[in-house]
């Protein structure tokens, strides 16, 4: 059952990585913004396998003018956190400006039970390698991740917020394309592929109305055992109903929100569903 259970947080790891990063240098995109007005957005979303609740997840971003701060959480429940207690924490923030999104710092605390515990921070100066911090250290010579690698790849919450504010997304493809991470220890692309238009309603009444429906893949470049590659590759592809929201707060004025994911996998089906959204300050649904 721990095995089990490991999978499944994986899995609903990835899933929540693969919901929230679709990013990239998108310039065709950046040069249409005008500066933010102060506001953002709050959503949460519970994380299940079939029917069945196991975790929940939420993210908070904030816009001001071309500054932005956004900050996640996870955390399981029911019967798989008293299997596999995990708790994680992160925070990132940057600019948004003519070349695109710009990390400045990541920051985030996983905790397993009472007894593992793993800080990272990753700060990103302009033009420099990333610099990584890790408590306890990361063995980063045993799988490397190149200088060049990292250089390419933003921090999870920073391609998040690039995703959500629609930086990348075009008429041909609204999913947007590949999102290069760097994590502080492993570097992957996120890549979204546009299938179709779907009319979508949510349990919830949170939304009802179009949305489109985005394969995702998850790729892993480097800085990982062989085995977890071996796995990364086998894994199924995952899929997602993305809407856009207008907001005055957004940079192109609406914000690109992901209404579900999920993926089939060999011991059921992981899904992850929007379940509260608060747009500038106001309550939706």
């Amino acid at each position: 059952m721990t095995r089990t259970s490991n999978r499944l947080i994986r899995t609903a790891l990835a899933i929540g990585a693969l919901a929230f990063s679709a990013a990239g240098t998108a310039a065709e995109r950046v040069s249409t913004l005008t500066p933010s007005k102060s506001g953002g957005m709050d959503v949460d979303y519970t994380i299940a396998f079939w029917t069945l609740p196991f975790g929940h997840t939420s993210f908070a971003l904030r816009f001001n003018n071309s500054a932005y701060r956004i900050e996640s959480h996870f955390e399981t429940s029911g019967i798989i956190s008293a299997l596999w207690d995990s708790h994680i924490d992160a925070s990132a923030s940057g600019q948004i400006g003519a070349r695109g999104i710009a990390p400045a710092t990541y920051d985030s605390m996983y905790r397993r039970g009472n007894t593992h515990h793993q800080r990272v921070r990753v700060t990103f100066p302009a033009g420099a390698v990333p610099v990584t911090y890790a408590d306890p250290p990361y063995n980063t010579k045993k799988y490397p991740v190149s200088d060049e690698e990292k250089k390419q790849g933003y921090d999870p919450l920073s391609a998040a917020t690039s995703f959500l504010a629609g930086l990348r997304a075009t008429a041909g493809n609204p999913c947007g394309t590949a999102a290069p991470v760097f994590d502080g220890r492993r570097r992957y692309n996120i890549e979204f592929t546009y299938v179709r238009d779907e009319q979508v309603k949510l349990e919830s009444g949170l939304y009802s109305g179009k949305a489109h429906l985005c394969q995702l893949h998850y790729n892993q470049i480097a800085g990982f055992k062989p085995k977890i590659l071996k796995e990364g590759r086998a894994l199924p592809p995952a899929y997602a109903w993305v809407a856009e929201i207008p907001s005055a707060s957004a940079p192109l004025g609406y914000y690109l929100l992901p209404l579900k994911a999920w993926t089939s996998t060999g011991f059921g089906t992981v899904t992850a569903t929007l379940t509260a959204m608060n747009l500038d300050g106001a309550a939706k649904g």
